[in-house]
């Protein structure tokens, strides 16, 4: 697809969200901070599993927090049983957030959640920098019952039968930015995101918003509907 203003190409790749650098000597501790996560109430090992003998367990989520601290969305990416997904989604939905700052500013934010749960107890890790290659470690084990397919192993391409285009101005030069995002079991896109050094980006910020507007025909791998992660890359080109 190519329009007189940018270029697109979906692929699957992972990329490591760094963190905004600024110069040496004007840091200061509340400029730059993560999302941060109060565990409200007791997370409590699912009785279940201890019934089957089942004494550990893993779940990865991504949740979406806003400015305000509010919790906007959650997706589970990966667990070893439901039962761990279930009391993991119930935790996430209860706690309380506190936004991620940006040059001491507030912003909408994005997070990996990581929870190992032990017959003792329950480990959680906030993961600032999502999807970077150190999260989706467990995927690679083989330990998972579910988790994000990548495109190339699916049936087929799942087609984008709704897309929007990113609303910029008139620029002069190049500019490109880099979505990742999710497409789950519906085709809905879920999660889109930028680098945290492109917050301030009107083209990333652009290319979002277009984005999370997008449709996909449910991606399928072996005719089953499955959750997959995608990047999509626009470069913008000036307008003639």
């Amino acid at each position: 697809m190519k329009k007189h203003f940018a270029c697109y190409s979906l692929f699957v790749s992972l990329l490591a969200l760094p963190a905004l650098a600024r110069p040496a000597g004007l840091e200061r501790p509340d400029d730059n901070a993560g999302l941060g996560i109060d565990q409200v109430g007791v997370l409590v090992y699912p009785p279940n599993m201890l019934y089957n003998a089942i004494y550990s367990g893993e779940v990865r989520a991504v949740i979406s927090v806003d400015e305000k601290g509010v919790l906007t969305d959650c997706l589970v990416t990966g667990y070893t049983d439901q039962a761990f997904a279930d009391a993991a989604v119930t935790a996430l939905k209860r706690w309380v957030y506190t936004p991620a700052r940006v040059m001491g500013r507030a912003r909408s934010s994005r997070a990996d959640v990581l929870f190992q749960f032990k017959d003792q107890g329950v480990i959680v890790q906030n993961l600032p920098g999502a999807l970077g290659q150190a999260a989706f470690a467990g995927y690679m084990q083989g330990r998972y019952v579910y988790q994000p397919c990548k495109l190339g192993e699916l049936d087929r391409t799942p087609l984008l039968v709704h897309v929007v285009q990113p609303a910029v101005k008139k620029s002069s030069s190049e500019h490109q930015a880099i979505v990742e995002f999710y497409i789950d079991e519906e085709g809905k896109v879920r999660m889109p995101a930028v680098a945290r050094e492109s917050a301030d980006d009107e083209f990333a910020a652009a290319a979002v918003s277009a984005v999370e507007q997008w449709r996909f025909e449910p991606p399928l791998r072996k005719g089953k509907p499955v959750l997959v992660y995608a990047q999509q890359v626009f470069t913008f080109q000036p307008k003639e």
